[in-house]
C-alpha cells in the first residue's frame, strides 16, 4: 500500500516522462509549421520534418521525386531552419517514406 497521496494530472505533466514527450511533441510540431511556410504546399504535403539529430535536419519524402525536390531546395531550407532556436542546421538527411501520411 503506498504512504503517499497520489499525484495530480498537472503533477504528472509537468514532470518525468509525459513532461518529456510532451515536449518533444511540441518541439516537433514547431518544426513541422516551420516546414510548410518553407517549402511549396505540394512538397509540404508529400513531405515531413521528422526531427533534429545533432546538428541535422531529418525529412521523410513520399518517393525519390520529392527527395529530388527537396535536395534542389536544400541551401534554402537550411537557410530558413537555422533561424530555428532550438538547433544549428548543417545538413539534410533526407529518407524515402512511401507509407507516408
Amino acid at each position: 500500500m503506498l504512504n503517499r497521496p497520489p499525484k495530480s494530472v498537472q503533477e504528472l505533466l509537468s514532470k518525468g516522462s509525459l513532461a518529456k514527450l510532451q515536449k518533444k511533441d511540441a518541439k516537433s510540431s514547431r518544426l513541422q509549421a516551420l516546414w510548410v511556410q518553407t517549402v511549396p504546399a505540394d512538397l509540404a504535403a508529400n513531405s515531413r520534418c521528422f526531427a533534429v539529430q545533432g546538428q541535422t535536419l531529418v525529412i521523410y519524402a513520399r518517393n525519390g521525386s520529392w527527395s529530388t525536390r527537396i535536395r534542389l531546395l536544400q541551401a534554402h531550407i537550411m537557410n530558413k531552419f537555422r533561424e530555428y532556436p532550438d538547433a544549428q542546421i548543417r545538413s539534410l538527411d533526407i529518407q524515402i517514406k512511401p507509407t507516408l501520411k
